[in-house]
């Protein structure tokens, strides 16, 4: 019987410690933050690191003459054009989702007076029966 519960034991500690390399979702790096599409925002992010990454070996490539500064000049030019288009949708995905952030914490506005119950007209802070603040009641 104890034999029967060791080998249970050990096949539940291999699945449990194999199971990760059977998963077709990859581990988030460093609590990325995820906007439109799960893998959208990690792409842009590593597509910027690599651009900087070869921009300072092109730099340290050059400082040490293994490369001429016209073909420098280029390499330069070409990664900080990836670069640049990275943080652009970066910042543009960034945009929309501050922008629909805002949109999700904008006060509703109140028809009717929570006290006595009467229409409320556009964009008043008071309501006109009884004198009620509707910024109280919203809170």
């Amino acid at each position: 019987m104890s034999v029967f519960i060791g080998i249970v034991i050990t096949v539940a500690a291999a699945a449990f410690v194999a199971a990760p390399f059977f998963t077709s979702e990859p581990a988030a790096e460093g609590g990325a933050t995820v906007l439109h599409v799960p893998g959208e925002r990690q792409m842009f992010e590593r597509q910027k690191l690599d651009a900087y990454a070869a921009i300072k070996e092109a730099e340290f490539d050059y400082q040490m003459g293994k490369l001429s500064e016209r073909d420098f000049n280029a390499l330069r030019d070409k990664y900080a054009a990836q670069a640049l288009e990275a943080i652009a949708a970066l910042e543009a995905a960034s945009a929309t989702r501050t922008r629909q952030l805002k949109e999700a914490r904008r006060p509703t506005r109140i028809a009717f007076c929570p006290i006595c119950g009467r229409g409320i007209p556009p964009r008043a802070n008071f309501c006109p029966a009884c004198g009620q603040s509707l910024k109280e009641a919203v809170a």
